[in-house]
């Protein structure tokens, strides 16, 4: 009798690790997906408009602050960017709109992006692989493809398609799609170095995996950048079970002392080390996002090696590295 080798569908023959890692893997190709699209004039309804305004109609903190990463990288804008989660009364044909959603039957982001049409708005869905919302979007509706591998959240498909389409505004696509390109190969290299083959001492996101373990973490940076980068990872971090929270820095440099907590009492008379529990607090850990330098001891920095290949390129692979830090099982690997 012929015996059927089944460990391909087996799932317990995979090591966790790579399949957290999967959709992180994904990221570049995420961005060289859009720089394909740019290259072969899909997006061409966008380019050299001179919108009113841009609006951006989502739900979820995660994409809210995948938006505002954007709305920094671009600031000053020469036109306002419109965060919301209702399509708003005055939405005309001299505005754009974008709709971000994870939720295939999103009545409410049909119901807008039909509305808009019908008013003459040019439009972009950034959604899922299928469903009602996709089958039925109106025909002028630009749906971003989706990668047939990727499932999860992707921050870099959030930033890279609406950066795209600011930059279509404005400039020749394809200087847009060679520089989509480079920054698709940047956020591989990334992605190689954060692979869950290395160990600690070769793997910048399983350092800061190792760094904020069994801490109280909060995140920052010392930029607009740096702090728009910190609140996007934070609410990754939390749906992910690394609970965490995000501060400017001198709100972060105000609240140290309640943040380290008291000293440890070491003068009691009457402690004994071998009975007693340790009193003390959950460690404090800081994560201060494109910097070089935290700026206080008890915080670790993160920044990208090598001479600067763009606010947009470095910004993506930090998201890229931090989003990695949630793969990783400390348990399993690092103890």
């Amino acid at each position: 009798m012929v015996q059927v080798d089944n460990t391909f569908y087996d799932g317990s023959a995979y090591d966790p690790e790579t399949v957290r890692f999967f959709d992180v893997a994904q990221e570049g190709a995420q961005v060289r997906q859009i720089g394909g699209l740019v290259a072969q004039g899909a997006l061409s309804a966008f380019e050299g408009l001179r919108p009113r305004s841009v609006v951006v109609m989502l739900d979820g903190q995660i994409h809210r602050s995948c938006v505002r990463l954007v709305e920094t990288l671009h600031s000053p804008m020469r036109q306002p960017l419109v965060i919301t989660s209702t399509l708003p009364h005055y939405i005309g044909a001299l505005d754009v709109l974008i709709v971000i959603t994870d939720n295939g039957a999103d009545e409410k982001a049909l119901k807008a992006l039909i509305t808009a049409s019908q008013r003459g708005v040019a439009t972009l869905l950034i959604g899922p692989s299928s469903g009602p919302l996709i089958d039925e979007s109106p025909q002028d509706t630009f749906v971003l493809p989706t990668l047939p591998t990727a499932a999860g959240l992707s921050p870099a498909r959030i930033v890279a398609s609406i950066s795209t389409l600011l930059d279509l505004l404005e400039a020749d696509p394809s200087i847009i799609s060679d520089r989509l390109e480079h920054l698709a190969d940047c956020i591989d290299e990334e992605v190689e170095s954060l692979s869950p083959e290395r160990d600690e001492l070769v793997n910048p996101g399983r350092k800061l995996r190792a760094y904020v373990d069994h801490a109280r973490i909060v995140h920052t940076g010392r930029t607009d950048v740096g702090l728009a980068i910190a609140n996007v990872i934070a609410p990754i971090w939390t749906r992910r079970g690394l609970v965490s929270a995000v501060l400017d820095f001198p709100e972060l440099m105000e609240s140290l002392p309640e943040l380290r907590g008291p000293e440890p009492i070491t003068d009691d008379i009457f402690h004994d080390p071998f009975i007693d529990d340790e009193p003390g607090v959950v460690p404090f850990r800081a994560v201060v996002w494109a910097e070089e330098e935290p700026g206080i001891p008890d915080a670790m920095a993160q920044s990208c090696d090598g001479p600067s290949k763009g606010a947009l390129t470095q910004a993506l692979r930090l998201l890229v590295r931090g989003q990695s830090a949630t793969t990783y099982s400390i348990e399993e690997k690092d103890l």
